[in-house]
């Protein structure tokens, strides 16, 4: 054995100097280790702050539909293992309205939320909170594996932590599949790169685990295991242990993508053209180029994302139509900007995969390893001495000592190039149009995960300028452009998390971007609120913009049906049915109109109620929606029917509705519909065995109580069993106002005013908003002739529903009774303002003696 292989032996004062710079490098690497643990903090802060202005927001979009619609996330559905067969909205996977989205673990973190909190949006809006709080410290520990420098670790997790594109993911509650995605994702990486220094079964079983979880949360995952791939076949060598890595990340990628496109059921999704309308696109060409210059539209969002918007349907991207189009020119660089690299990353591939290592590579391979090993910093090896060891020697010894440069391989930083270009680009291409059409033209979360690789090739370029500028105020400069950066994309977050506030804000800040989208959203969200003069101007402003918009014209025939103008509300219906035969609801609307509008077309509302009852709804998104409108249209043609004098086809029109619906709710309340008809035609043991039949499906419900006591009430002989039925619906449901709002009825039916009125006053207080309940205190306390107290609540239900013409002229009607004439006539005005043919209105100023032609 040579003798400078026992250097340590014969040389202990060597030994003795090594062992003190050991223990300094080990001080070194621990305060260093600890600065990057402050780092990530920071950036985790950060991220925290910046989107704390969303925790007070509500659910907004498509939050609605997914949380409060969905009955896998109230807890409705039958059963946990239901989930497995919905998709991410509650629906069948097999239904012909599915979306095709099957992301059960976020559906079921959903759940668990809903239960915690007792659907409260608070709780949802912190769990997105914290899970991007999570994923920001995790795109930084993966930045840590790749980047060389500590200022390009928190350049990589400050613009991730404040990049405004992220904000549809955390503010909007559905955008929890994003941010779940992603973090099982970045942990999956993470435990692969243990994986690549160990090559142990145990941390590539754990990758596989949290792929498997990455995909539970949403399709995006599927690209996991390639990441983890693709960054072994750059950044190590090749030997029999990364081959055999490989191929189980290979045969585990293969047998999911089976699993997920073969075994589960795949629906036959078809999306709208408004959705996305370059897929519907007839010329092939137009297609290509569009959906080719789409990924230009995703990466222009993440460089410059000022303009930001909830939709990018419709026309909000403009076709391509032709070869002379300028944006090709963009296509055409990002491609070979792509195509370039890629063709670099193969070359380093192969310059990896055949290594040729000289006694120098040999030593430089040699030395980290066995520091690695023993634990010990780089130590003399051979008589070369590693340069991070030489710097620590006295000057006498510096000159006379052989040297080696730490090893950096030179191709280091084209590899993290290459990983950072794959988180880029792998994760947006299932949602890109490129190789399957996806329901959508752009949508800013899908970018969560990919903006992982954009950040870390700002970080990287970051930190290459860093190295580079050796002047203190050259990197003060750098310091000074990367923190108005921040500052600047940081005001942009809070004003973007702003607009996810509420739907009216939501849909207002994206008017400039989808203008007929926003406007007929905005104009649905001002009608529910009662301001239906602005609900008017935005849907009409929608309806110019595109003409082909069902629900647009749809809401607007809500505006004026709900301003009493039923013959101005049927030509908006018929042109909504007629641009979407299947909206159930809209059949439903216009049979009310046309009643409304003139008892003589009661034969026309029979008919269309039987189309909307019928309707198969083939292709609906909302399936629930859809049968509680059939259901519905059951119900008011069996009243129809029984009104018009013919009870008999009402029930056989019922018994058909149980045969075509199956949910447990709507059979229960067709059954009741069935008693009470039965009890018309004084079919006394019929309608109890439909009563008995709806407490079978709702044995819980108090409202079922209620009806089974409505029906015994309309017996005189049987008014104390109806009674009892009453009060076990109170002992039910004590908190359901309607409860008490019926058996105060029953009990005004019974000459018990008194006592009614003390349930009138605790329905009232259970729903405090409801205008039907407050209005009916007012008219129990006007039967007790109590009239002072009896104007308070005439008040106070005129103001909660100042835009109804009949609360108005209550309140004209009490005033009167009390001897207030002047006031009176102005609540009467105010009727007639808001509907000109108020019945009721015109009656009183008559008596009023006021001239009614100069009061409209």
């Amino acid at each position: 054995m040579p003798a400078n292989c026992n250097k340590f032996e014969q040389h202990p004062q060597l030994s003795r100097s090594l062992t003190k710079r050991q223990l300094s490098l080990s001080a070194t690497e621990t305060k260093a280790r600890a600065k990057d643990l402050a780092a990530i903090a920071g950036c985790t802060t950060l991220a925290f702050v910046l989107y704390l202005n969303t925790l007070n927001a509500g659910f907004v979009y498509d939050d609605r539909r997914a949380i409060l619609g969905n009955a896998d996330v109230t807890g409705a559905a039958a059963s946990l293992p239901q989930l497995l067969h919905n998709d991410y909205w509650g629906t069948p996977l097999m239904d012909s309205g599915s979306h095709g989205s099957w992301r059960p673990l976020c559906v079921l973190s959903f759940r668990l939320n809903f239960q915690l909190s007792q659907g409260t949006p608070f709780a949802f809006h912190l769990a997105n909170l914290l899970l991007h709080c999570l994923a920001t410290a995790l795109v930084m520990l993966v930045a840590r594996t790749l980047l060389a420098t500590r200022a390009a670790l928190l350049a990589t997790g400050a613009l991730f932590a404040a990049h405004p594109v992220h904000t549809e993911a955390v503010a909007g509650v559905v955008g929890r599949a994003d941010l779940g995605s992603c973090v099982c994702c970045l942990l999956a990486y993470l435990a692969y790169a243990q994986h690549m220094q160990h090559r142990d079964w145990q941390t590539l079983a754990l990758t596989l685990l949290l792929a498997l979880a990455a995909l539970l949360c949403k399709e995006t995952g599927i690209v996991t295991l390639l990441l983890c791939g693709l960054s072994d076949l750059l950044r190590s060598e090749h030997s029999k242990q990364r081959l055999r890595s490989l191929s189980v990340l290979l045969a585990a990628m293969l047998s999911t993508l089976y699993g997920r496109l073969m075994l589960l059921p795949r629906p036959s999704v078809s999306f709208s053209t408004a959705d996305n309308p370059a897929a519907h696109e007839s010329c092939w060409w137009t297609r290509t180029l569009t959906f080719l210059y789409l990924p230009v539209v995703n990466l222009q969002l993440l460089l410059w994302p000022q303009l930001l918007s909830f939709d990018w349907g419709m026309d909000a991207i403009p076709r391509i139509r032709t070869l002379w189009d300028a944006r090709n020119l963009l296509s055409v660089a990002l491609y070979g900007s792509l195509l370039t690299l890629g063709c670099k990353a193969m070359r380093l591939h192969a310059r990896s995969s055949c290594p040729s290592l000289g006694y120098a590579d040999m030593a430089s391979i040699s030395l980290p390893l066995l520091r690695r090993l023993g634990g010990n910093s780089c130590q003399a090896w051979h008589e070369l001495l590693c340069a991070c060891q030489l710097s620590q020697l006295p000057p006498s010894r510096k000159l006379k000592t052989p040297t080696m440069q730490c090893p950096v391989p030179e191709s280091a930083a084209e590899a993290t190039l290459y990983v950072a270009l794959s988180f880029l680009v792998l994760p947006f291409l299932p949602a890109s149009n490129l190789f399957l059409h996806v329901g959508f033209v752009l949508a800013e979360r899908v970018l969560y995960l990919p903006s992982v690789g954009y950040c870390l090739l700002f970080g990287l370029g970051f930190g290459k300028l860093w190295q580079r500028f050796r002047a203190i105020s050259s990197k003060r400069l750098l310091l000074c452009c990367l923190t108005f950066l921040l500052c600047a994309l940081s005001l942009r977050t809070v004003q973007r998390n702003r607009d996810w506030h509420t739907e009216e804000q939501l849909f207002g800040s994206a008017i400039a971007v989808n203008p007929p989208k926003a406007l007929a959203n905005l104009g649905s969200i001002l009608s529910a609120q009662g301001r239906y003069e602005e609900a008017k101007l935005a849907l009409e402003a929608a309806i110019g913009q595109r003409a082909n918009m069902a629900d647009a014209h749809f809401n607007l025939g809500i505006v004026h049906q709900q301003q009493q103008n039923f013959n101005a509300a049927i030509p908006y219906y018929r042109r909504a049915i007629q641009l979407r035969p299947q909206l159930a609801v809209a059949h439903l609307n216009l049979a009310t109109s046309l009643l409304a509008s003139n008892q003589s077309r009661d034969e026309e509302a029979a008919s269309v109620l039987l189309t909307a009852a019928r309707l198969p709804g083939h292709g609906v998104r909302d399936r629930k929606a859809h049968e509680e409108a059939r259901c519905s249209a059951y119900l008011q043609l069996s009243a129809l029917q029984r009104a018009r004098g013919m009870p008999q086809q009402a029930v056989e029109l019922l018994h058909e509705s149980l045969a075509a619906l199956h949910s447990p709710q709507q059979r229960a309340t067709l059954h009741q519909r069935l008693a009470a008809l039965h009890m018309q035609l004084e079919q006394w043991t019929e309608a109890e065995q439909q009563q008995h039949l709806a407490l079978q499906l709702q044995p819980q419900q108090g409202a079922v109580y209620v009806s089974y006591g409505q029906t015994l009430a309309r017996n005189c002989s049987r008014h104390a069993e109806a009674e009892l039925w009453f009060k076990r619906a109170l002992e039910l449901s004590p908190h359901d106002p309607s409860a008490h709002h019926h058996y105060a009825d029953f009990l005004e039916q019974q000459q018990r005013p008194e006592q009614a009125l003390k349930y009138r006053l605790r329905a009232a207080s259970l729903a405090p908003t409801n205008y039907a309940l407050q209005a009916a205190v007012a008219d129990a306390l006007r039967a007790l002739n109590r009239l002072a107290e009896a104007e308070l609540w005439y008040r106070h239900a005129a103001a909660l529903h100042p835009q109804a013409a009949h609360a108005h002229a209550n309140l004209g009607a009490i005033l009167q009774m009390r001897g207030r004439r002047q006031q009176a006539v102005e609540c009467y005005r105010k009727a007639l303002q808001l509907q000109p043919g108020h019945a009721t209105s015109r009656a009183n100023l008559a008596q009023l003696n006021v001239n009614i032609d100069v009061v409209t």
